[in-house]
């Protein structure tokens, strides 16, 4: 059987071969000094998202635990409410696909989101409070495994030990959604089985199952992030089951799948209204819904120059106002029998734009060839959502050695985007909060020019 690449990962790492070098880009990540059970940094982050449309009528009540949706309620441990969520999200999925109700492993993410023992990766102690982006990039990157196989009880040396583990599932399309539009977030939530949304998390706001944030103009500092996976809603549900001294001023509510165990609200289940003042707030980073996944078998690999996923977004050619296109290339090498790609995944925000993906290839020196007349085109589209964007190619065959794969992006008008994820370095104050694995000679720039047909009129 041919070997295939199941999905090449497209993130552009470090702009360095044509001049220009990528720099430490600034975040003001609020110093919250949460505790075990908040575990979410809130952050100065893009406000991010998109509204999707419902192929037919929402009901005003759903419920993907009733519909056995759903893996069983967990208790986490250390602060990694957002690795419980996302892979409890993506549980949900495969459930729906037809696949395990089987858990998967929340501490090998939480491990691969702490500073490795050469002091790259995200610079946090597996202990410590998270980032949103860390759960985008490991599902994305890496895939995910199996609870049996790396339960709970494993340590950090275990993880550094098994650095060889192959994932079971691979995730390639993950949708950025406009928590704003309540319909958006149904829609995902029915579509998917789940969606993971962040909130601000203050205990004296709960009553029995049910909670409601109703005290405006917190700063980013002040926020306590908790992360949940989003399971249903009810149209009806009674602002009457609030706080007397804290209602919703309309019935409504979200039903939500927490991971503080069975003794958490109504066996681990609690609803928060529709009208709460910090769901969905893009200072806990993005609320997304996981669209696809795939079964990986030992004829797939993730081919990629990073292992992160998109850490920030690369906009420097926004501000370039009439700059209609830009091509971002990745050089990778396919020279260890891979050379069937079944599909190219990116990220970015650049929704209303349009893409084409690209094999480029390269000479001697391994540098991506500018003549587009030798680049053959593998797909192209409208990109209808934010997020990370799978794209199928049919199984196009490399040959071995290096070459270049590159996603141009073309807007639209002047509203759209050229955006795209970037591994990046990031810090807070001087404080290095990421530190990428980048080499120099991989990532390029194609197509900065400024002839007439490259300019919005």
């Amino acid at each position: 059987m041919k070997k295939k690449l199941l999905s090449l990962l497209l993130v552009i790492a470090l702009i360095m071969s044509l001049g220009v070098q990528a720099g430490a880009y600034d975040i003001d990540v609020a110093e919250t000094g949460a505790d075990a059970d908040i575990a979410i940094v809130a952050a100065d982050y893009p406000e991010v998202g998109g509204e999707l449309e419902s192929e037919g009528t929402l009901p005003k009540y759903y419920n993907s635990a009733l519909l056995g949706y759903v893996t069983p309620v967990r208790n986490q441990k250390t602060n990694a409410c957002w690795a419980y969520c996302s892979t409890a999200t993506l549980e949900s999925l495969v459930i729906k696909n037809g696949g395990s109700n089987e858990h998967l492993s929340t501490m090998h993410m939480n491990y691969y989101g702490s500073k490795t023992p050469q002091g790259k990766g995200w610079q946090r102690a597996y202990t410590g409070a998270g980032y949103p982006y860390i759960a985008l990039g490991y599902m994305t990157s890496f895939g995910a495994i199996e609870d049996s196989l790396f339960p709970e009880s494993m340590e950090l040396e275990d993880y550094l030990n098994n650095l060889d583990l192959k994932p079971h599932y691979y995730v390639d399309s993950i949708i950025y959604l406009d928590g704003n539009d309540r319909d958006t977030v149904k829609t995902a939530i029915y579509e998917y089985g789940g969606v993971v949304g962040n909130f601000h998390y203050n205990a004296s706001y709960l009553s029995g199952s049910s909670y409601y944030y109703n005290v405006p103009g917190l700063q980013t500092n002040q926020l306590y992030g908790h992360a949940v996976e989003i399971v249903g809603w009810n149209d009806s549900y009674s602002a009457n089951n609030f706080g007397e001294d804290r209602r919703p001023s309309s019935d409504g509510a979200w039903l939500c799948k927490n991971s503080w165990g069975l003794s958490f609200g109504a066996n681990g289940y609690f609803w928060i209204s529709y009208e709460d003042m910090y769901l969905f707030d893009s200072r806990f980073g993005p609320s997304y819904a996981i669209s696809n996944e795939k079964t990986m078998t030992s004829f797939d690999k993730v081919q990629q120059n990073e292992t992160y996923g998109a850490v920030r977004e690369f906009k420097y050619f926004d501000t370039l106002s009439r700059l209609k296109k830009m091509t971002y290339v990745n050089v990778l090498d396919f020279s260890d029998g891979y050379h069937n790609i079944d599909k190219v995944i990116f990220e970015t925000i650049a929704q209303g734009s349009y893409y084409t993906v690209y094999y480029i290839p390269v000479d001697e020196s391994g540098v991506p060839t500018d003549d587009s007349s030798q680049w053959i085109e593998l797909g192209s589209g409208e990109l209808k959502n934010q997020g990370y964007i799978s794209v199928n190619v049919g199984g196009f065959t490399v040959p071995k050695g290096k070459a270049g794969i590159g996603v141009q992006i073309q807007r639209m008008d002047t509203e759209t985007k050229l955006a795209i994820g970037v591994d990046e370095w990031l810090r807070t104050s001087g404080v290095m909060r990421f530190i990428p694995e980048s080499k120099p000679g991989l990532s390029y720039i194609i197509g900065y020019k400024t002839e007439p047909q490259d300019l919005i009129d």
